[in-house]
């Protein structure tokens, strides 16, 4: 992977007793790097704490805050780093990642683990086009992690961010739970009140605010929504949308007739929005699994089969490194944007949302021929307007002054956010889609640095975490939705003391079509993320 900021460390660079290799991947919180035990001559991953936004790396390969304002945020973030180490080294299990070593030089620190060959959960699913098996599913997969996330609710701690992008598939098929950087005590010896971190889809209801009560259903929400995301080919309706009425399809209806319906209702009963309407614990979750039919999969001849709608070819999502690159990258190094529709409308102290804004509801996929003809309608009204131009004035009318004098000083045209699309042959059920995909970004950055600023203001516990949150969404990410494709980055964020314009967001967008390819950069003012005014376009480039 390239370094294009120029923030890491030189390949074959020796770091004690590792020496560097190969950069694998960089996010906000920092940098993970396969590397070489001299000593063992062992592959290794290793991951240096580096927050771009408040460090940066000298000539002398030394990392220092940005300034010195940013010193507490570094040094606060380091303590945090450190407090991952120890919590990853309370485990030995197969299924939960270990860490070798902890080191600290460079003015920062590094953990040290075992290197993997394998996939994240989300590559891993597409090697099966015709869907994973249960038996591969449930047996391979969902009671081996079961088990390893036990023994972390037995520690009295939560993961907090569960998803497929935080579930590593070994060469030799058995999972691994990555990412603990989000990981929280809970119960009776947990004193520090649980803020939010988020991931939309799979994120349960109690973790949008402080107040929420969290506990092992609450890693369990974000298990079976994974699972979800396996059986159905997208990933759940996210919670603030489901409490606001949005539409979920159970997963007994996604799944129906090629998974058992014990599987789906405990699925689904992980999903609910109650927590205490889902299961407890880790063990009360397997005893739903393993309560499925032996014949696992086998459609019921007597059942009413509902078939679905095909997912989209491809799920949005952040592009992200394939095979073999993500053994060991952390949630904040990771492909998942949390974008959903809803938006935090605002902070309080303690880190709960003050509002929220509902988004509107999903645009209903139209009938092919249904929109040609509103296609055809809309141009032939076109043709009638232009075609008025040349009526005959009726009788008793001023006659025709003739063609006015050119304007010295022409209007510019009005800005359109959908300039870029214009010549294409794109649906507009595909158009709405891409529409989604602008909002989703300028939510996933306002809502969370409106999260992350109220967090750094009171002192609250996931500076850090919110932080990578932040990072992840100016990240950008990929989309796909035939015959169109494209990617959406913020760039450029500003905050204003403005109460009509608080940020300022430039949006650069890519769209693909075939092998055309346009790129344009605008700039929109934004209250919250939702609601946006574009202010300036500029011009479309075409490849």
């Amino acid at each position: 992977m390239a370094d294009p900021q120029g923030m890491a460390l030189p390949l074959d660079y020796q770091l004690d007793d590792y020496r560097i290799t190969r950069v694998l991947g960089q996010g906000g919180f920092g940098i993970t790097y396969r590397g070489h035990d001299v000593r063992l001559q062992r592959d290794v991953a290793i991951k240096e704490y580096l927050p771009r936004q408040f460090a940066e790396r000298g000539d002398d390969l030394v990392v220092r805050p940005r300034t010195e304002a940013d010193r507490e945020m570094f040094e606060w973030g380091l303590t945090r780093f450190v407090d991952e180490a120890r919590t990853l080294a309370l485990f030995r299990h197969p299924n939960i990642v270990a860490v070798a070593r902890f080191l600290e030089a460079n003015g920062t620190a590094y953990l040290v683990m075992d290197y993997e060959e394998g996939d994240n959960l989300e590559a891993w699913v597409g090697r099966y086009p015709n869907g994973v098996p249960e038996q591969t599913l449930v047996g391979r997969i969902l009671l081996p992690l079961l088990e390893g996330l036990e023994k972390v609710h037995d520690k009295g701690l939560l993961h907090r961010d569960i998803k497929p992008d935080n579930i590593f598939i070994r060469g030799d098929g058995t999972p691994v739970l990555l990412d603990f950087g989000a990981s929280r005590a809970h119960g009776q010896g947990a004193t520090t009140a649980l803020t939010s971190i988020i991931t939309a889809g799979y994120s349960p209801f109690e973790q949008y605010g402080a107040s929420g009560r969290q506990g092992p259903w609450t890693d369990l929400y974000a298990l079976a929504g994974t699972l979800y995301r396996v059986i159905a080919g997208s990933k759940p309706t996210d919670a603030i949308a489901r409490q606001q009425g949005a539409e979920h399809v159970p997963a007994s209806v996604a799944g129906a007739g090629r998974y058992s319906q014990q599987l789906l209702r405990a699925i689904d009963q992980g999903l609910a929005l109650d927590p205490a309407a889902r299961p407890q614990s880790a063990a009360a979750f397997r005893a739903l699994i393993e309560s499925a039919d032996p014949d696992a999969g086998a459609p019921d001849p007597d059942a009413t089969v509902v078939r679905r709608r095909d997912a989209p070819a491809a799920e949005s999502r952040r592009a992200s490194p394939g095979r073999g690159l993500v053994a060991l990258v952390l949630a904040v190094l990771g492909a998942g944007a949390a974008v959903g529709w809803y938006v935090l409308g605002g902070v309080d102290g303690g880190g709960s949302p003050t509002g929220i804004v509902s988004a509107p509801p999903a645009a209903v996929e139209p009938d092919p021929a249904t929109e040609r003809a509103q296609t055809a309608g809309a141009r032939a009204g076109s043709d009638a307007e232009a075609g008025a131009t040349d009526a005959v004035p009726a009788a008793g009318s001023e006659p025709d002054p003739g063609p006015a004098e050119p304007d010295v000083n022409p209007a510019p045209p009005p800005l359109d956010e959908h300039a870029i699309l214009a010549g294409l042959e794109v649906p507009a059920s595909v158009t709405a889609y891409r529409d989604t995909q602008i909002a989703g970004a300028l939510l996933a950055y306002v809502s969370n640095r409106a999260r992350f600023d109220a967090c750094l203001a009171e002192g609250c516990a996931d500076q850090v975490a919110l932080m990578a949150k932040v990072q992840e969404a100016l990240d950008g990410y990929a989309w796909e939705r035939a015959p169109l494709a494209g990617s959406v980055q913020v760039v450029n964020p500003r905050r204003l003391q403005s109460e009509e314009c608080p940020y300022m967001l430039d949006v650069e967008e890519t769209v693909r079509l075939g092998e055309l390819r346009r790129t344009q950069i605008r700039t929109y003012c934004t209250r919250n993320g939702f609601e946006r005014d574009l202010q300036s376009a500029g011009p479309i480039q075409s490849s």
